[in-house]
């Protein structure tokens, strides 16, 4: 019997963490397999408190809550992966507070990894919920970047992923904590994975769906986001032995490639393909400043 902790980072966001404890109340559970939940309150007044007890009591496993008052999601994800090898779990889920699981989701997660043979790490799928009345030129930029079933990667996010606790616990793997409110620590814990042999597939199969609200369904808010991922990427190709120079000149290259684009596509009122070339702009800026030491603090406001 194998244990796999179902583990939830969350931060003032009472109604969506809500929603997404209330769908694991129908998900299905894999043989042989007990599952429990933590949710882990970065909050340290113990917002979520209230949240978690009343979602305790209608949920068929066992729930525990915690606070992590150091602020920062790597923070909060370290916490959880303390509790989980306290409590003795073989396997640790991330979903992300602002996710709906479905059905089959655990079940479809957890047999690809014994279809793996149970050391690997498997990310599912995450389709985005979109507020109405979207436009095209917003919308379209929802739909980039898709991965198939089967495909191995180098790095993945922690907003539905299964690991091994063997990553944890034999390769003493963490988040890194030395800028807590910057973002991409995900993007650098697994590319640290993949570096010590770990290996990491994706599973459509298994699907959760991501809440987007209106504030983050603003061109503004992507191009950050793009920008902060750049400087990651910056470092992802710095481990990877590129010189600082080459990364500048690739991305200086971009950065101005893109822009021309983007005039060109606002010449010819192409409104989706603009914003798409100022998003590819907004990132390899984040890769020009990333090696010069940039950070941008993400998550010092939730929304």
């Amino acid at each position: 019997m194998h244990i796999v902790n179902i583990c939830i980072c969350t931060y003032m966001r009472e109604q969506m963490l809500s929603d997404c404890l209330q769908s694991l109340v129908a998900v299905n559970v894999p043989d042989e397999v007990t599952v429990t939940v933590s949710v882990i309150d970065n909050d340290a007044s113990g917002s979520s408190e209230g949240c978690v007890s009343r979602a305790a009591e209608v949920l068929p496993f066992t729930v525990r809550y915690m606070q992590e008052a150091k602020r920062g999601i790597p923070c909060a994800r370290n916490r959880a992966i303390e509790e989980s090898i306290q409590h003795g779990a073989d396997f640790i889920v991330f979903i992300d507070d602002d996710e709906i699981v479905t059905a089959d989701w655990l079940v479809n997660l957890y047999n690809y990894n014994v279809q793996k043979g149970g050391r690997a790490v498997v990310h599912g799928k995450v389709s985005q919920r979109l507020p109405d009345n979207l436009p095209a030129s917003i919308q379209g930029l929802y739909k980039g970047g898709k991965r198939f079933s089967g495909e191995a990667l180098s790095a993945c996010a922690t907003d539905n992923v299964l690991i091994p606790i063997h990553l944890v616990t034999e390769l003493e793997l963490r988040f890194d904590e030395s800028n807590p409110l910057a973002g991409g620590t995900d993007t650098i814990f697994f590319t640290q994975a993949t570096s010590k042999g770990v290996e990491i597939f994706q599973c459509n199969e298994a699907l959760v769906y991501e809440t987007i609200p209106k504030q983050r369904a603003t061109l503004k808010w992507l191009a950050k986001r793009k920008y902060r991922a750049g400087i990651t990427d910056a470092w992802r190709k710095s481990q990877r032995g590129r010189s600082k120079t080459s990364i500048v000149m690739s991305a200086s290259f971009h950065v101005v490639s893109s822009a021309l684009k983007m005039l060109m596509m606002a010449l010819l009122m192409r409104g989706l393909a603009r914003n798409q070339s100022f998003l590819k702009m907004c990132r390899y800026a984040g890769v020009f400043m990333g090696v010069f030491g940039a950070r941008v603090d993400s998550y010092r406001h939730i929304n």
